[in-house]
Parts: structure tokens; sequence; C-alpha cells
């Protein structure tokens, strides 16, 4: 079920003018909300409006996700004509991706001041009104927090602009809107009601309030604000959601994404998710993005589902997986589709593959739209909070046992412990044999799969130098055997290790103490939640978002093939500056009390 109500009452209450700036007047066209607000009907209306802006194109619907986060050390933007943008650190105030964040973001506290300062005027049911005043200000708060990880500093406008003589308002410094956030948020987690009383993610629900709020904390222990009093906030938000008892581990991490692609949820793993609906080719109500369509599989079939393929993997991320970890050639897909056919080709250089977590193929509304659907965005997901626990608590007292845990089960769910069982982790060469002057088949008989593994080849030199396990099959009850057969070569032999149980956890080394630990973690947020609009953000809270752009540009230089050299653009361009976005020049035009930020012109 979706949220999703008539939006024609909702277009005449939040009517927004794109000549108007957001923090100046309301628009002409706006319907007084004298004239509005009468019933529970318009005030729940009036909440959708706040929620609409989540799926604008300037933040979930594209650009905040598919430009801002597209050049990190995880994937690289797939254009080698793309020289100034965006998507590769060249560009400036006036940018019109930077302007459209700033814009859309204001619309939304807008909407919430304006629904907040009417938020008494309907007779109804208490209970009822305080769940749309929880979920409002949990909203503004939220869309708060992205300007302020995204600007810094930015004018904190809690009433309606209507109601501002002066629409010139300074930068308000960044603590004290981030005291704002935490206050807003903290009422909201005990209005809103859990996420069980509605059973989908679209809505805020007190988990997805929890975990947002452990989200915020980290971020205000990180930089810029670096006040590691908040660790400790952070662990208790995390723990909450942790302890409700309602939220467990998707067994599989593949049919998390699928979900999103199917419009089906799972409110345990996922908790909260910005909706989208339909797709543009249906009558009714249709709320579209681009998930899968911009960066996915590339291929023209429409059956499967057109995708620009516009994101390709990093060598930096593709390298700390292992290679026992199904999370990796699902992340980074090993094929694409050729031209408008169903023919897979599969790709054998890292940096050539293409970012595979959304897959238009699962999509199930048909026909397809070449360049919308409505697959979910994910905001928050029950991995993200017990990385976010284990982090928080490692840099207030180190690693502990329970900390190291949540991030094994992470681990484990990834390489498939739970979906799979005991499996085939490694196929290891005895005998390499001579003669080989074609790659043999590889064939693992036996052991009494329901599943059955399979593995490549790899020769050198005449013998056969490794073997490569490309599915582990699953629930091996005994060890398999190996023949290797070719149309020449002989004398190979290997042998089967079957996994266990522990095999994915973290090494004793990786959690040997606090630096170790935080090394790991950051690597695991990768890993995981790759592409779902968190790493630059990351980065930036860590401090190494510089350290770390320039690692992937060299190894962009120094490792990649010819064709895909380019990737080190963004490395190569980025500077202090872009720890933050500018203040949009057109605002600046407008509001003489902005002042700009360090680095911008």
């Amino acid at each position: 079920m979706k949220i999703k109500l008539s939006l024609l009452l909702l277009l005449l209450v939040f009517s927004i003018s794109s000549c108007k700036k957001y923090l100046e007047v309301l628009p002409k066209d706006f319907v007084s909300p004298e004239n509005y607000f009468n019933n529970e009907t318009e005030l729940n209306t009036a909440l959708v409006g706040v929620y609409d802006i989540m799926g604008s194109a300037a933040l979930y619907g594209e650009i905040l996700w598919s430009q801002f986060e597209v050049a990190t050390d995880e994937s690289f933007f797939r254009q080698s004509t793309t020289t100034i943008g965006v998507q590769v650190y060249n560009y400036d105030s006036n940018n019109s991706s930077v302007a459209g964040v700033w814009k859309a973001l204001y619309a939304g506290i807008e909407r919430a001041n304006i629904l907040l300062a009417n938020i008494n005027k309907p007779a109804m049911p208490e209970a009822n009104r305080s769940v749309v005043m929880g979920e409002a200000l949990f909203l503004r708060a939220y869309y708060y927090y992205l300007l302020t990880s995204n600007f810094g500093d930015v004018p904190l406008i809690l009433e309606p602009t209507k109601s501002v003589n002066n629409p010139e308002i300074a930068r308000t410094p960044l603590k004290e809107v981030y005291a704002q956030i935490l206050s807003d948020m903290t009422t909201a987690e005990g209005l809103v009601k859990p996420i069980t009383a509605y059973n989908f993610a679209g809505r805020v629900s007190k988990s997805a309030v929890q975990g947002i709020l452990a989200r915020v904390c980290l971020k205000m222990a990180g930089n810029p604000l670096n006040d590691k009093t908040k660790y400790a906030d952070a662990a208790k938000w995390a723990k909450m959601v942790i302890n409700s008892g309602i939220h467990s581990l998707n067994p599989s991490y593949e049919q998390i994404f699928i979900n999103h692609m199917q419009d089906k949820y799972d409110i345990k793993e996922g908790i909260w998710e910005v909706e989208f609906t339909g797709n543009l080719l249906q009558s009714g109500v249709n709320e579209t993005g681009r998930l899968g369509v911009l960066g996915g599989l590339a291929g023209t079939n429409d059956e499967i589902g057109n995708s620009y393929g516009q994101w390709n993997g990093t060598r930096v991320l593709y390298d700390i997986y292992k290679q026992q970890d199904l999370r990796r050639d699902w992340n980074i897909g090993s094929y694409y589709y050729s031209g408008a056919t169903k023919t897979k080709v599969f790709q054998t250089v890292a940096e050539a593959k293409s970012v595979g977590k959304w897959r238009r193929e699962y999509e199930l509304l048909t026909p397809k739209n070449r360049n919308y659907n409505g697959a979910n965005f994910p905001l928050l997901r029950y991995a993200d909070v017990l990385l976010m626990y284990a982090e928080a608590k490692n840099e207030i007292s180190g690693p502990d046992a329970e900390s190291i845990n949540y991030v094994n089960l992470v681990r484990q769910r990834g390489a498939g412990k739970e979906l799979n069982g005991t499996n085939v982790f490694t196929v290891n060469v005895v005998n390499g044999g001579s003669g080989y002057t074609t790659v043999p088949n590889v064939t693992i008989n036996g052991g009494s799969f329901t599943t059955q593994a399979t593995a490549t080849a790899a020769i050198a030199n005449g013998r056969v130098s490794a073997i490569t396990v490309v599915t582990p099959g699953a629930f091996y009850t005994s060890v398999p055997t190996v023949t290797i057969a070719g149309t020449t070569g002989t004398g190979a032999t290997a042998n089967v290790a079957l996994s266990i149980a522990t095999d994915a956890n973290l090494l004793p080394a990786e959690t040997a103490d606090q630096t170790a630990f935080r090394s790991s973690i950051i690597d695991e947020r990768s890993r995981e939640l790759c592409y779902e609009g968190l790493r630059r953000g990351d980065l930036i809270r860590w401090g190494i978002f510089m350290e770390r752009m320039k690692n992937a540009a060299s190894v962009a230089t120094l490792r990649y093939i010819a064709a895909f050299k380019y990737a080190s653009r963004p490395g190569d361009n980025i500077s202090e500056k872009h720890n933050l976005l500018p203040i949009p020049l057109s605002e600046i035009s407008l509001n003489r009390l902005l002042t700009q930020n360090p680095g911008w012109l």
C-alpha cells in the first residue's frame, strides 16, 4: 500500500512558483491557510504535501543521489566526455542542480511550517493530531539535516515565511540548526506511530525517527562540529531500534532491492523509504523516480527495461569485497545487455562494470517507461542501524563483542549464510597439470546440494593456475569433488573447501583495537550501503573525503584500462571547498544577508 493520496487538493494548496525564492514570500497562487485546514482530511492532505517534496526531481526523484553521490570512492560517472558538472566536481555557485536542492528543501520546510502553524485549527481526535504533528516536525527536521549536511550554516525558519516582514535572513550557526533538528526529531519520536501500525515503510514511524536520530548524532560527532558527546546519543537511538524487536535482516541481500523495484515492503529490513508509484504510462496517480534507469545494468530492451548504465563501480570498492561476498557481483554488475537484445555481455574488467543494485528486469508494472519507474528509494535500512550502533560504541570505548557481532551479522548476510547454508567457499588447485592451451571446464560434483556450485579455471604457462567460484551453491551436506576436463592438457586436480558459519566474520586483526575496528566499519558501510546516497556524507563526517577521492583518482590513473582512466577526474578536481556545496548565487543575489561558503566565488 502507498500513502499517495489524491494530488488535486495538494496542488491547489501547495502550489510552488518557480520564480520566487523560498526564503521570500508565498507564491501569489497559494490558497490562504485561513480558508484551509478546516478538518482532519485537509490536515492529512497537507501532510502528504510535506512528504511530496522528498520525491521531487531535485531530491530523491533524481538529482540528489544521481549527481551528488555518483562520484565517490564507490563509483564514477560513465561519460568520458563529461568534464564539467557536479558529477566531476567542476561547477560553481550558479549550478542549477545545487540551486534545485536548496529550493526543494526550503519548499519542504515552508510546507511543514504552514501545517504546523495550523495544526490546532481543525476539530479532530487529539491522538490523530499528535501523529500529524510528529511527522511534520520530523520531516522539517530532516530537510534541515539535508541542508546543513550539504551547505553548512543555513537560515533557520520555523514560521511560515508569509509572516516574516523582512525576507532577508542571515545564516544560522550550524550548532543552533542542529539543536533545532534534535529538538524536533526528539519530540516527533514520542508522537509518531510504530511501523507495525502501517506495515509499509513510506511513512515516518518511531523506528525511522530513532534511526535517523542516530545518523544525525553521528554527523554531529564528526566533521565539522566534532561534538564527541553525540556518539553516546547515536548509540542510544540505534539501540532503541534494535531493542524494539521489530526489525531484522532480510536473509537475501538481493531481495531488498528487488522489493524496491517491485513495490513490495519488508518492514523488518526497510525502515524508511521515499515512495514512488506508477511510471506515467498508466492512469491514476503517477509519482515517478529513476532508480535503475540512470544507474543500472545498461541495455535498451524495453521488456527488460531501458537503463543508461551511467554509473560504474570503482576498483576501490570492488577490491574490498571477499570473493565469497555475494554483495559484490550484485552491487557491481558483472554483465550488461547488448543493445536492444536480451543477450548478456559479461565484463571481466572491474572498472567496466556498471552499478547493478537496482535492476529493471524485476519491475512488474508493464509496459515499462524508458525513463521513469515507481521504484522506492531506501532512506534507512536495518543493516545501517546495526553498523551505526557498532561505530558509535567503538568511538566511545573501542570494539566489544556486541558491536563486533552486529557487524558480523551484516557480513554473514552478505555471504548468504542463512540463505544458502553450507556451500563452496573455495576451490583449491592441488596440481596444475601441463599442456593446457585452452581453458578447461570445471565441474563440481556430489555433496548432496540443493543448488550446485559452479567455477571457472584460469591457465598460465600451460598449467591451471587458479579456479574461481562463480556460484557457491547451497546447502551442501558433504564435500564435493572437482573434475577438470578440456580439449588440451592433462593432470590438473583440485579440491573443495566448504564454508563454515564464521568464515564471513571479521578477522581478529580487523577488531584488534579502536583504529582497526573503525577502518573495518568504514569499509563495511561501503560494501553494504553503496549507492544509497550515504557515502559522500560519511566520508565528509569522518574527515577523509579528500583523502579517499585522491586515492580513487590515483587508482584510476595507475590501474584502470585506457578507456576508463577519465574516472580520475572527480578526485583530480576535488578540493577542500567541496566538503560543502556553494550557497546558490540566485539566493545570494536576492538575500544580501547570505554569505558564501569558503572557496566558492
